[in-house]
């Protein structure tokens, strides 16, 4: 993926602390968007527990703040209880394409897909995000649409947190690379540095993490294209990390059965 534009420039377009998500701007996920040249279909996996659907729903607001139209396809064929549609009515009111399992099949433990997300690749929308489902097999969700994707250009995405076990190290994170593109017969193209520890996270750990990602990026020769990080450790981040890799802060959508989920009520 090419560079627009310089790394500092988008980190420094938060200035100060960010207290919660309420302070996290339009502008600030504009400006970390543009950082690069985005293709039609943006395709992002990763392990179980690495957050990859926070940084798709992360992802489509910023591009949405860049005035992109944006489709959000739920292709998660590993997990249907904690994914893109546990919240598809409130996605739909902020204007996104939603593209779910056929609504008899939505919350099923078969492995159904819509078959429409093909029509969408080739559709209207400037960006269409795949939410692939995690670990290695959940990218054959994207066998079935190879063609159209290899056609209309993609960005497949690994995201990584480096405390889960299977992407702990470098040679863990290339050999699941490694394997979803035996099974996808797509290339991963790029990393995310998505390491936490949920509650117990400390600054230090994600800037710990981080060094683990962009080592295996080094070794896989692939771009880590952001680190994120919650907003209230945005500026001790920045000066642990400097401009190694733009900053992204995260915003959580996606709840816990305990936490209140009006899926689970």
């Amino acid at each position: 993926m090419s560079l627009n534009s310089d790394i500092c420039c988008a980190n420094d377009n938060i200035d100060g602390e960010l207290d919660d998500i309420a302070d996290i701007k339009d502008c600030t996920l504009k400006a970390l968007v543009k950082l690069y040249r985005w293709p039609k279909v943006i395709a992002v996996t990763g392990a179980l527990g690495s957050g990859k659907t926070e940084f798709v729903l992360n992802l489509a607001r910023g591009l949405k703040a860049s005035d992109k139209s944006v489709s959000i396809a739920d292709a998660d064929i590993i997990n249907p209880y904690f994914c893109i549609r546990q919240i598809t009515e409130a996605l739909e009111k902020e204007g996104f394409s939603v593209l779910n399992p056929p609504e008899n099949a939505k919350w099923s433990d078969m492995s159904i897909i819509n078959h429409k997300i093909g029509e969408a690749v080739v559709g209207k929308s400037d960006n269409v995000l795949l939410d692939i489902g995690g670990d290695a097999g959940g990218v054959m969700a994207l066998k079935q649409f190879e063609p159209l994707i290899h056609e209309w250009g993609y960005e497949l995405i690994l995201v990584v947190n480096a405390f889960r076990p299977k992407t702990s190290t470098p040679e863990g994170i290339f050999e699941m690379a490694t394997r979803m593109e035996a099974l996808s017969d797509l290339k991963v193209t790029a990393l995310i540095s998505n390491s936490h520890l949920m509650e117990d996270t400390r600054s230090g750990d994600i800037a710990q993490g981080l060094e683990t990602v962009l080592l295996a990026g080094k070794n896989m020769n692939l771009p880590v294209l952001y680190a994120t990080v919650m907003p209230k450790f945005y500026a001790q981040l920045k000066k642990l990390t400097g401009d190694k890799v733009p900053l992204w802060p995260m915003t959580r959508f996606m709840k816990r059965p305990w936490e209140g989920s009006e899926m689970w009520s």
